[in-house]
């Protein structure tokens, strides 16, 4: 009778077959072919093992749940099944099982726009998140801050969009979310009305991340004022933004680059003298750039000491701050706040404080002070006066929610000051920045 093998008819007999299956069986290597299934008798395409042809059938794949696929002991690479809980194909990439998905049925932009912010949001999960590409959110006039997003699958990404009228920003690992919902950046993303900020999830972190600031730098900002100076030559007219300050018998003077100072830099001397300071502040004719609770205000700066700035000898102190008063030098300042180091305070840390009504509330910021270290300082003070956030390094290192400064207006500097001793020292600074936004 006729029998079909896979790739062509045969006619023979039941005992010419049976001899046939019976010498293939008595071989000492197996056979190796290619195999055609079909029912016109044509032989495998020559880049095919298996090669199955029909226009009236289809080849059925292996099926199962996912709880069967998923026990499939050491699955070889390219396995394909057909999962008949998620009704799709899946096939293992040697390191994990993925879904073929068409691309008809790959979800389209998903948008949401949440209720107003009108206070600080953590662990912000509005409605449908989860499922959204894109947020629109809007705030009040606050210049509200989000300190986390709820964490997603790794690699999730998302657009935040202020549709609002006043600006928004993400706070960096600010501690109001947990920590695998916060935010890691190197200063706060501001985004303005109109403006967007796309953000990724990164699994390995734990943090979302984001990829695209649209006001690096506190700058792009409609409703604010930006002051932004790189060293090299001391102010010199009116026409300047800058203003420096200077008593007793500290000097300034341009430091030129160097294979250990890469940038031009002001130089602030003090000699052997045994009083003085000298600082830089914004504006140069008012002193002040902002009002306290009118603005979201800011000062950084980037600063090297080639030695060490103070002992028990020779004292000095340098700082950061935003103050009433910016011209003034003493460490404690009433009414402002800033980054500081004092030989004797702090063990040798900078440390971080807010000082109102002649009380200080201070932190460790954990960051030692050493010489011959480049270090970027700023800190910022929110629109609602409520907190403080210091960063050094690009790094958030802590927050001051109380004593902060009493409305009033007030501006950046970045200081050196010398009270005993004849040692000389000097504080190199490269850049200095103020800015102050509005609602």
């Amino acid at each position: 009778m006729p029998m079909k093998t896979p790739c062509y008819y045969l006619y023979v007999s039941y005992f010419v077959w049976f001899g046939m299956v019976g010498a293939v069986i008595c071989l000492p290597v197996a056979l190796q072919a290619q195999v055609a299934v079909n029912t016109d008798g044509s032989t495998a395409a020559p880049s095919a093992m298996l090669d199955v042809k029909s226009n009236i059938m289809g080849m059925l794949i292996p099926r199962m749940t996912t709880a069967e696929r998923t026990d499939i002991a050491a699955p070889a690479t390219s396995l394909l099944v057909f999962d008949t809980d998620t009704n799709t194909f899946w096939f293992y990439n040697g390191t994990e099982w993925e879904q073929l998905v068409s691309a008809s049925l790959l979800p389209g932009p998903v948008v949401i726009t949440p209720p107003l912010l009108t206070a600080t949001a953590n662990n912000y999960t509005p409605t449908g998140f989860g499922a959204a590409t894109e947020v629109r959110v809007s705030g009040n006039n606050g210049i509200q801050m989000i300190t986390g997003f709820n964490a997603e699958t790794n690699g999730e990404e998302k657009t935040i969009t202020n549709v609002g009228n006043h600006p928004l920003y993400l706070a960096p690992e600010h501690s109001g979310s947990t920590p695998a919902n916060r935010i890691a950046y190197f200063e706060e993303v501001l985004i303005p009305p109109g403006g967007s900020c796309r953000m990724f999830y990164d699994g390995v972190s734990s943090r979302w991340r984001p990829a695209d600031s649209p006001c690096p730098n506190y700058t792009n900002i409609k409703r604010s004022v930006h002051y932004d100076k790189s060293a090299g030559k001391p102010p010199q007219s009116l026409t300047d933004d800058i203003q420096l300050g200077a008593h007793g018998g500290i000097t300034q003077s341009a430091a030129s680059p160097s294979a250990t100072s890469p940038f031009c830099a002001w130089n602030f001397s003090t000699g052997s003298n045994n009083t003085g300071g000298l600082g830089l502040y914004f504006a140069r004719t008012s002193e002040d750039i902002a009002y306290v609770t009118g603005a979201h205000i800011v000062a950084k700066a980037q600063i090297k000491t080639p030695a060490a700035v103070g002992d028990n000898t020779n004292n000095y102190y340098t700082f950061l701050r935003i103050a009433s008063l910016p011209l003034n030098g003493f460490w404690d300042l009433n009414n402002s706040l800033g980054i500081r180091y004092r030989h004797t305070v702090n063990d040798g840390y900078w440390e971080c404080y807010a000082r109102s009504n002649n009380t200080d509330t201070v932190l460790d910021s954990g960051i030692l002070f050493e010489p011959d270290t480049d270090y970027e300082l700023m800190v910022t003070l929110n629109k609602s006066n409520t907190e403080a956030t210091y960063f050094i390094n690009g790094v958030a290192v802590g927050r001051i929610t109380t004593n902060l400064p009493t409305p009033d207006t007030v501006g950046p500097s970045i200081r050196l000051e010398k009270v005993s001793g004849s040692s000389a020292r000097s504080m190199l600074v490269y850049r200095f920045m103020g800015a102050a936004i509005a609602p």
